[in-house]
């Protein structure tokens, strides 16, 4: 049963409604490709960043639909198209959905995306090195629980490949309220599919059930970024988070454990470093690294491997790693330690912070 106004022919109520659809649609389009344009180049995502995260977009929701479909599948067992279009392994039905509710434009998710695609460019230009991986000599350390902790990172790291060692990202990596809401979201398009396409109106319950189900089997640390914490932390207390293994960690492509044990080392949280690090104007590593006590020798040797092959900061012209460097030298502890000040308060007030000065910027330079 086709949605109500998704053609063009039928009553003069249907054609105006898809007329304002169209003229809806069309603006949407060309407004996104203005504001791509406007863009400056630093801030602006490659084709194949740009494809990548669509791809983990799309799979990420379809882990999450695939999770609710098995126990709507059973529920509906004696509705039969019900059932087979729900037991069907090949037809996504919320990514449509929500694409059409232009619903999935989430700050918060494409800034995960982001650093998904990310990590996978850095793991590709050095994560295939060869020699004893870092890990796996941590695996072997003496100290069980540091041992232990070691093999829980191997663990969540190899989930972030698929077969072919193409990037995923599962739900288990997303914040507990990014995942919460995408949850519902796609709850909410299977409703919607339900009730539009198969007119089912008893459908509320045994949705909510099959979501609050799976919400309820959340556990935010089992992903990759919480168990790099816990190593990073354990490694700190022993005197053993030091700039050498911060060195190995980035050379092996393993991002998430050096952006984890610098966050560590300068007091802030996995995001707040992520978001330091890659400022597009290049700032950030010299600032980061200053704060975090580094030695400059491996400050020296991480600004390096930071702006060559594997480019995390690609907007960033010039002779890149020497004047970070020259910033680094310029810095002392405590002066970068206050500039990264508000990065150790709350999440939501850096937000507000950040919205409000783009929005004065946006006023002065448009005055």
């Amino acid at each position: 049963m086709a949605e109500a106004g998704s053609g063009v022919s039928g009553s003069g109520r249907e054609r105006s409604d898809a007329a304002r659809l169209l003229l809806a649609a069309a603006r949407e389009r060309f407004a996104v490709a203005a504001t791509d344009l406007l863009l400056p180049e630093q801030a602006r995502l490659t084709e194949w960043q740009r494809l990548t995260a669509a791809n983990l977009l799309a799979r990420l929701i379809r882990s999450i639909e695939d999770a609710l479909r098995v126990p709507l599948a059973e529920h509906f067992a004696d509705h039969e198209p019900i059932h087979a279009a729900l037991s069907s392994a090949h037809v996504p039905i919320a990514l449509p959905i929500l694409e059409r509710a232009q619903a999935l434009g989430d700050a918060d998710l494409g800034t995960v995306l982001v650093r998904r695609v990310e990590e996978h460019r850095f793991w590709k230009a050095y994560g295939q090195s060869v020699g004893e991986d870092l890990l796996f000599a941590l695996v072997r350390d003496p100290e069980p629980d540091l041992a232990s902790e070691a093999m829980e990172l191997v663990i969540a790291r190899s989930r972030r490949f698929d077969r072919f060692q193409e990037p995923v990202l599962g739900h288990v990596d997303l914040p507990a309220e990014l995942q919460h809401k995408l949850v519902w979201l796609v709850a909410a398009a299977l409703r919607h599919y339900l009730t539009q396409q198969h007119g089912q109106r008893a459908v509320d319950a045994p949705i909510e059930a099959a979501a609050t189900a799976f919400v309820s089997q959340y556990d935010e640390g089992g992903g990759l970024e919480a168990a790099a914490a816990r190593l990073c932390r354990r490694l700190h207390a022993r005197g053993r988070l030091d700039g050498a293994l911060l060195t190995r960690a980035l050379s092996e492509g393993m991002l998430p454990l050096f952006v984890a044990g610098l966050g560590i080392r300068a007091g802030l949280d996995h995001a707040a470093a992520w978001e330091i690090l890659s400022d597009p104007r290049g700032r950030g590593p010299a600032l980061l690294l200053r704060a975090a006590a580094v030695e400059r020798d491996d400050a020296a040797a991480m600004l390096l491997l930071l702006n060559t092959r594997g480019r995390l900061f690609s907007g960033v012209e010039g002779d890149a790693a020497a004047e970070q460097l020259e910033l680094f030298d310029s810095l002392d502890g405590a002066s970068a330690a206050e500039v990264l000040r508000l990065w150790q308060a709350d999440a939501a007030y850096r937000a507000s912070v950040a919205r409000v000065s783009t929005r004065s910027r946006t006023s002065v330079e448009a005055a």
